[in-house]
This record gives C-alpha cells, sequence and structure tokens, in this order.
C-alpha cells in the first residue's frame, strides 16, 4: 500500500448486514428514517423536545381579550390552525417509548442467544453442529433484523411529534406576528373609517380579512411541508411494516424445523430446472401465472400433489431470486421447506413440473435420504415429473 497521504484508502462497502436479506432491508429503510430525508427542506430537521408540543402562551388570547365578536370571526382560521397542531405529548412519548423496550428487548435476546450458541455448540462437530449453527444463525439475523425495525419505529413516532411540535412553534410565531402587525394596523383603519373598534365598516374588516388571508398562506406553506414530510415518512413506515411481517414468517419458519433432529444434511438443496425462461426473464417480461399460494394450492390440488405440511414459500427478495438464477433454478427444497422462484410460474406445465419435482424432494426429506450425492436425488424427481403432469392433464380436462 501507497504511505502517500493523498492517496485515499480503501473503505469496504461491505457491513454487518450486507447479504442478509430482510436485515440489510431493515436497514437501509432505518437509515433512511434516521437520516430525517423525508422531511421536507421547508421545515429543516428534526430535534428538541415533545414539549414543544405543550404550548404555554396563546398569542390570540390578546385578541379575545378585546371582546370584539366580528374580529374573532374573521381571525378563526389563525386560531383553527393552531388547534390543529394541537398535539399530546404524553402519549407520544409512550408509544416511541414502547418501540424502544421491544428494541430493547430483542436486541438483550440477540445477544443473549448468539452467546448461548456460542458457549454451548462449541464442541459440537460434524453435520449435526453445522447445521444447528446455521440454523440459529439465521434465527439471530431474523431477531437483529427485528430489533432494527422496532427501533426505527421508535425514532420515527418521535420523530413525528417533534416535526408537529415544530410546525406548530412556527405557526404560533407567525401568529403572534400577525397580532403584532393587527395591533399597529387596526386602529389606523378605525381612524380612516371614523369608527370605533366595536363597529366596523365593509372596508375595515375587507382589510383585516386581507391581513388574516395573508398570513394564513404563510401558515398553509408550511402545514403543507408538514403533510409532505408525513405522508413521505408514512411510506417508510409501511415498507418496516412489510420487513416486519416477512420476519415474522421467518422465525415462523425456522421454528417448525429442528436441525439438531434432522438426518438431513442442512447444508444440501435439491433444485428444479425445469421451463426456458429465467427468474429475471419473467419479472422482465412480466409473464406467467399469479405468483401465489391459491395458485400453488389450485394446480397442487390438480397434479395430485402432496407437500405434506411442509411451508411452500414463493420468494420475492432479490437476493433469493438472484440465488436461484446463479444455480440455474427456478424452485429449490432444504429441510426447512420448498421455496418456488417466479420462473415456476411461467406456465402452467413449468409449475406443474416444478411442483411435483420439489414434493419427491420433500418425500426424501421425510424419509431420511438426502446426501450430499444429490445426483441420484434429483434423477429420481425428474422421473416423476411427467407422472404429475399426467394426472393434472386428466383433472384439467
Amino acid at each position: 500500500m501507497s504511505d502517500n497521504p493523498l492517496v485515499a484508502r480503501v473503505q469496504s462497502s461491505t457491513t454487518w448486514s450486507t447479504g442478509l436479506g430482510l436485515v440489510e432491508d431493515a436497514r437501509q429503510v432505518s437509515d433512511g428514517i434516521r437520516n430525517n430525508s423525508w422531511v421536507d427542506a421547508t421545515l429543516g430537521g428534526v430535534g428538541g423536545s415533545l414539549d414543544a408540543l405543550t404550548v404555554a402562551v396563546d398569542p390570540l388570547g390578546s385578541l379575545f381579550a378585546w371582546g370584539v365578536g366580528w374580529l374573532m370571526e374573521h381571525v378563526k382560521p389563525l386560531k383553527d390552525a393552531l388547534d390543529w397542531l394541537a398535539g399530546k405529548p404524553d402519549e407520544i412519548a409512550a408509544h416511541a417509548a414502547t418501540w424502544r423496550n421491544v428494541a430493547a428487548s430483542a436486541t438483550e435476546a440477540h445477544q443473549q442467544y448468539a452467546a448461548a450458541v456460542r458457549m454451548q455448540t462449541a464442541d459440537w462437530y460434524g453435520a449435526s453442529g453445522d447445521a444447528y449453527r446455521t440454523h440459529a444463525g439465521e434465527q439471530l439475523a431474523a431477531v437483529d433484523g427485528i430489533a432494527t425495525v422496532t427501533s426505527a419505529l421508535s425514532y420515527a413516532v418521535e420523530g413525528a411529534g417533534l416535526l408537529v411540535g415544530l410546525v406548530r412553534e412556527i405557526v404560533r410565531d407567525l401568529i403572534a406576528q400577525f397580532v403584532a402587525t393587527l395591533a399597529v394596523r387596526l386602529p389606523q383603519w378605525l381612524a380612516e373609517a371614523g369608527v370605533t373598534l366595536g363597529l366596523a365598516t365593509p372596508v375595515v374588516a375587507a382589510q383585516v380579512a386581507t391581513l388574516v388571508a395573508k398570513w394564513v398562506n404563510r401558515i398553509q406553506h408550511f402545514i403543507q411541508a408538514l403533510f409532505s414530510s408525513l405522508r413521505r415518512l408514512n411510506g417508510k413506515l409501511g415498507e418496516l411494516a412489510g420487513i416486519l411481517d416477512r420476519l415474522k414468517q421467518l422465525l415462523a419458519r425456522l421454528s417448525r424445523s429442528d436441525p439438531a433432529n434432522s438426518a438431513a444434511p442442512r447444508g444440501v438443496n435439491l433444485y428444479s430446472r425445469s421451463g426456458a425462461l429465467s427468474n429475471r426473464e419473467v419479472l422482465e417480461q412480466n409473464v406467467g401465472l399469479p405468483r401465489t399460494a391459491d395458485t400453488v394450492q389450485r394446480y397442487a390440488e390438480m397434479a395430485s400433489v402432496d407437500f405434506r405440511g411442509v411451508p411452500v414459500e414463493v420468494v420475492e427478495s432479490a437476493d433469493d431470486i438472484a440465488y436461484l438464477d446463479f444455480q440455474g433454478a427456478v424452485a429449490r427444497t432444504d429441510s426447512l421447506g420448498v421455496q418456488l422462484g417466479p420462473a415456476a410460474f411461467q406456465d402452467e406445465e413449468t409449475l406443474v413440473r416444478t411442483l411435483g419435482h420439489e414434493s419427491v424432494h420433500v418425500r426424501q426429506h421425510e424419509d431420511g435420504r438426502i446426501t450430499t450425492m444429490t445426483g441420484p436425488l434429483e434423477d429420481e424427481a425428474y422421473g416423476a415429473e411427467e407422472g404429475f403432469v399426467e394426472t393434472w392433464r386428466r383433472n384439467r380436462a
């Protein structure tokens, strides 16, 4: 390496979660929330305390003290804007704290489980030990993802509350400016019209209304920026909710499997390579059958395919799809279940062949016949495909 101080050192782009799919997705969305990129540029950044949601001084109070009904009617839009931004900081703080507690609990569970796996499996050798550690690693990644998501939710709740507080302060200051301006101009307008404060000519009322409209437009600008910010934040919250749901599904799938009691080597994957199109080509061309559980169930029933209660997942993540294409496969089966790629759905016969093929692998796992010599296992699965296709054709007619 050069000692030249002008030569920049290589910075690795690989972080703790690169390649972990859902965990990486969770981190990216979380970073997008924490860097405040969702906040409209008009409003600057999020900072301060939730105490800003409670306002001790009402800038319109002095106008109400004047006791002039016609004036109150004209300034009502300003009061409505201030009231709409009134918040409940205690409730917001409680919601944010709840998500922080969930994140802390998930982080603690991750640390304790990771330590237990290291200590208790240190002297486990062979396929069973590797299988358990691999399985535990997947569970740890899922729990880590949950901690990331829930921590981001805590920040989002608190950030939204702080942003509302910021806009309320801005609106309050603008209304205070309006009151100060009105206090100067109104006596001039009344004097010009030759009337007292208790009365108002149409001209004076119109002048007040025009002044109110000017400040309403200023206030609206900031409220629209608040709406825009919250809409962007809501989109990120939707992404987090989707990731959290998929993490829960992953944990549920992992909990149904006990690799310590499995006779199959955990690292063995068995594949179906039916069809003319790759997974990427099916997605790019937007062709094929609906990639849903209902589609899988309907064609499995017509072909008399029995997955024996093993979970069948239609993969959606870019990592899983890229992995299948790397293997030249449309589906795969391991000790945890079956994964179907987009290419499995490219046409009816391909789907039937794939479902039948993978069901044979499920049976092989169930019978304890999985070895690292996968050639005979794949030959058996390919040999069974035609029978499933014939059954499907009969039932379809």
